[in-house]
């Protein structure tokens, strides 16, 4: 399969972009990946008829990008779309779902046999090289599948095929990783509440933690990522579960506030501990603060009292509000937020821009920091229209007086868009993956040669 540029002036610059197609693939794009879902979920609870999601990522595109530059990575991606049509067909739905990932959605699979027998089939009609003039470029594939349930939203799908995605691209010898009904039984939240209790007193709860670098070329800060490494969740025993897997149950279970005035704890200790290590008495820390825990009169308390208890400045702690779990009751949650604002903390908005994260938020509360979500950050260099878009919003948050973090760095490219639009901040995969405290402790000095290199001009 041989791909080649096209050399041809003739062709107009800036052809009409259809807002649900993908304009490099010509797939339809994340959004209607969305639709689709919803609609096979809610066919799933009517009829019985179930259905697979898999997600399929070009695992080395990064590395296909810096070594033989983006516009061979962009045939790489139409070889790949190329062969998913040809394998899918009319048998499923497939669209381009962001940066190096496709998602498939397939009708009538019931289980993990199904499942696996589509996963090897999809695989094994990819593509392992493209032919590019007079080189050859290796493709490495990952495929993660995750079986629909009734009883469980898009959202928790697209979470979960996520993080199954992230651990087939983590193990190359088979980068294959499925979830089958009994993994979906264990998410449901009848089941998740009784755990999450367990799981809190024995103290299977742990904290990843990802830097955030300025786009001058320092680490300036690190991200607190909840996870939960259950010891019976996955098929082969231990699981290490995100989140957004349990969230929903979190919010009524009774660990809610001692769970995140522990992770207000743990994560103020690393931070100072990271400060004197980098001697960056500004380096911050930041977490995510659901909104059950912000409305409970302990808040404002127990946000301090993590501060007192470690000795971290108010300055040093940077609480995530995300605008779409948070948007219509933000009105009931400021106060509080405002509280602890008040005593220096800072308060920052995730997922601005999408969603329910509108304009109106800005107008309505006086958030410090504004975080640009990783499906905006993700189509930079793609179409003008992002980088219009992401330009847009940096401007208007410099305006109101905010800073800007931008989620989801994935490429140099989109660093260095982010860069020429004035971005403060970015986290992502560029940089580095989320890990445990004591990976990056010791992996400190390699992380900031790392980012300087990066970023450098």
């Amino acid at each position: 399969m041989v791909f080649r540029r096209n050399t041809d002036t003739t062709e107009p610059l800036s052809p009409p972009v259809d807002r649900n197609v993908d304009g490099l693939t010509g797939l339809p794009d994340r959004w209607q990946v969305e639709t689709w879902t919803s609609e096979q979920l809610e066919r799933n609870r009517r009829t019985g008829d179930r259905f697979g999601f898999f997600l399929i990522s070009v695992a080395n595109l990064s590395e296909v990008n810096a070594g033989y530059g983006s516009a061979v990575g962009d045939e790489v991606l139409q070889a790949v779309a190329e062969a998913l049509s040809t394998t899918v067909g009319s048998r499923g739905k497939l669209a381009r779902y962001l940066g190096s990932d496709f998602a498939i959605i397939w009708p009538g699979l019931f289980g993990g046999t199904d499942m696996e027998r589509t996963a090897v089939e999809l695989i094994e009609t990819l593509p392992r090289q493209v032919a590019f003039e007079s080189f050859v470029v290796p493709i490495q594939i990952a495929i993660a599948g995750i079986i629909s349930d009734p009883d469980l939203d898009e959202r928790l799908l697209m979470v979960d095929s996520e993080a199954a995605l992230a651990e087939a691209k983590s193990r190359p010898s088979y980068p294959i990783v499925l979830k089958d009904e009994s993994h979906m039984l264990r998410r449901k939240p009848e089941v998740l509440a009784v755990r999450l209790q367990r799981a809190f007193e024995s103290d299977e709860f742990q904290l990843y933690y990802q830097p955030i670098v300025s786009l001058s070329g320092a680490i300036v800060g690190f991200e607190a990522h909840l996870r939960w490494l259950s010891p019976d969740a996955g098929p082969m025993g231990a699981e290490l579960i995100s989140p957004g897997v349990f969230l929903e149950a979190l919010r009524s279970s009774p660990i809610v506030v001692p769970l995140h005035a522990w992770i207000l704890r743990e994560c103020s200790q690393q931070v100072g501990a990271w400060s004197r290590q980098l001697d960056n008495p500004a380096l911050f820390g930041t977490a995510n603060m659901d909104p059950t825990f912000v409305r409970d009169p302990r808040f404002a308390d127990v946000v301090m009292g993590a501060l007192k208890d470690t000795g971290l400045r108010p300055q040093q702690l940077l609480l995530d509000v995300n605008a779409n779990s948070s948007g219509r009751q933000i009105s009931r949650l400021w106060p509080a937020l405002a509280k602890v604002k008040a005593e220096g903390v800072g308060i920052a908005l995730e997922e601005f821009g999408i969603g329910l994260g509108s304009a109106d938020l800005l107008r309505r509360c006086r958030f410090d920091v504004i975080r640009l979500p990783r499906a905006l950050v993700g189509g930079l260099g793609l179409a003008e229209e992002d980088k219009i878009i992401v330009n847009g919003l940096v401007r208007l948050s410099h305006e109101l007086g905010c800073s800007v973090i931008a989620d989801g760095v994935e490429t140099q490219q989109q660093a260095k868009i982010l860069q020429d639009v004035g971005c403060d901040l970015a986290m992502g995969y560029l940089f580095a993956r989320p890990g445990a405290d004591n990976d990056i402790t010791a992996g400190m000095p390699d992380l900031a040669a790392k980012v300087k290199s990066l970023l450098k001009d």
